[in-house]
């Protein structure tokens, strides 16, 4: 056995996704700390239930796309404020285009609605 490269490791955390406009944006996994940043942004408490965690999600959606979309786009780079030259300011994106990327990186990073009902089933096993 032997240990994994850094490259080997981003390479994993990686993955090209074409959006509804044909584009196509590389993007990478949502880290524990993005992750963690989400949610503290938010105000979510671990023992929220899961309608309490919904809502806090609803009424910071702004915050939290500002924060995961720069973060998990790697190429091309979104930036919040205007845009230099090889990046897209965050208002540039077009809506299918955006909403098709917020997927792929909850999707990519286990965070979708079905791979938590997979982890939540194996737990209860």
């Amino acid at each position: 056995m032997e240990v994994t490269t850094v490259k080997e490791y981003v390479a994993k955390q990686r993955k090209m996704v074409k959006l509804p406009s044909g584009f196509v944006f590389e993007i990478r996994k949502m880290s524990p700390l993005t992750f963690t940043k989400m949610f503290e942004l938010i105000g979510v408490r671990p023992n929220e239930t899961e309608e309490e965690t919904e809502k806090k999600v609803q009424e910071g959606l702004q915050g939290i796309l500002e924060l995961v979309i720069p973060v998990c786009v790697v190429r091309p780079r979104i930036v919040l404020g205007p845009a230099g030259e090889d990046e897209l300011s965050l208002d540039d994106l077009d809506m299918d285009d955006f909403l098709a990327l917020l997927d792929g990186i909850t999707e990519f990073s286990g965070l979708d609605k079905k791979s938590v009902e997979e982890r939540e089933s194996f737990r209860k096993e």
